[in-house]
């Protein structure tokens, strides 16, 4: 009987008619079939883009504030939406920043900081806190918005 066992089990395994595929192919497909997708849904989606765009006008909105807050006197952060950059005002010229040609900009601020029809600014004080606005960011049709309270200066991402 143990013979009997013995040679089916070498008369399936020598034909070669093993059917299904083992666990480490399978996994190697999923793995690759995720790694795709991942691919292509970075691709389509500009969300990237944007997302950095709003955290790099974040990351400004938020060293003015240290830079206020640090110096004891008022900072001006500014921005040209014609131009689409950014800068702290009085600042080194090195850390203006530029958004993507692509992107629309829209800031909302105070009457007292508008520069003009395309420039406009957010006060920072000593004590923390500012002029308020926001600062709305639209890519294909996705929009983030950097917002700044007026009362304790903190800058959110919406």
């Amino acid at each position: 009987m143990v013979r009997l066992a013995a040679k089916a089990k070498m008369q399936t395994s020598a034909s070669g008619s093993n059917k299904g595929f083992t666990l480490l192919e399978v996994l190697l497909v999923l793995v690759i079939g995720g790694l795709l997708m991942a691919v292509v849904a970075t691709s389509l989606s500009e969300g990237p883009v944007l997302r950095k765009s709003s955290r790099e006008v974040a990351t400004s909105l938020r060293h003015a504030r240290a830079q206020a807050v640090m110096r004891q006197q008022p900072v001006v952060w500014k921005m040209d939406i014609k131009a689409k950059r950014f800068w702290i005002d009085g600042g080194d010229k090195d850390a203006d920043r530029n958004l993507n040609q692509a992107m629309e900009a829209k800031i909302n601020t105070s009457a007292a900081e508008v520069i003009s029809a395309d420039q406009g600014g957010i006060r920072f004080f000593p004590d923390g806190s500012s002029t308020g606005g926001s600062v709305d960011l639209t890519y294909k049709k996705q929009t983030y918005k950097v917002n700044v309270e007026w009362v304790t200066g903190r800058v959110s991402i919406q």
